[in-house]
């Protein structure tokens, strides 16, 4: 497959990111936080017209700032693998068999916080079998 007219034509080939990667993606940032050293500022599939060529179908990954890349995550187009990169030096960092996996060196997944979630219920025993008469 050739590179799309926006695509830089020297970068390798990536598949588009699936409906439930994005998903995934979007449950691990929820669970990341926004301040602090191991700040995520941002998580994101570029896609736009105006974005970037070289990031077209990546995950970028921004630490403290969004203007920063951080780390990119693609999967190549014909595997079924994911690439984690450099944002900064375009070192390869790893090859990973699942996007979770690729996620989970960035930052390990800490499920958000829902506060209706978590609402504290009374626990009732279960009702006895035999009747007491």
């Amino acid at each position: 497959m050739q590179p799309g007219p926006l695509q830089d034509p020297c970068a390798p080939a990536t598949r588009p990111v699936s409906q439930w990667e994005r998903a995934l993606l979007a449950e691990w940032f929820a669970g990341t936080t926004r301040t602090g050293v191991d700040a995520i500022a941002a998580a994101y599939v570029s896609e736009r017209g105006r974005d970037d060529p070289r990031l077209r179908n990546k995950i970028v990954i921004a630490g403290r700032h969004k203007a920063e890349v951080t780390y990119l995550i693609h999967g190549p187009l014909g595997e079924s693998g994911w690439i984690l990169t450099s944002g900064e030096t375009g070192e390869e960092l790893g090859r990973f068999p699942t996007l979770r996996d690729a996620l989970g060196v960035i930052r390990p997944h800490r499920p958000a916080f829902h506060p209706s979630s978590i609402i504290s219920q009374p626990e009732e025993p279960l009702a006895s079998t035999t009747s007491q008469r």
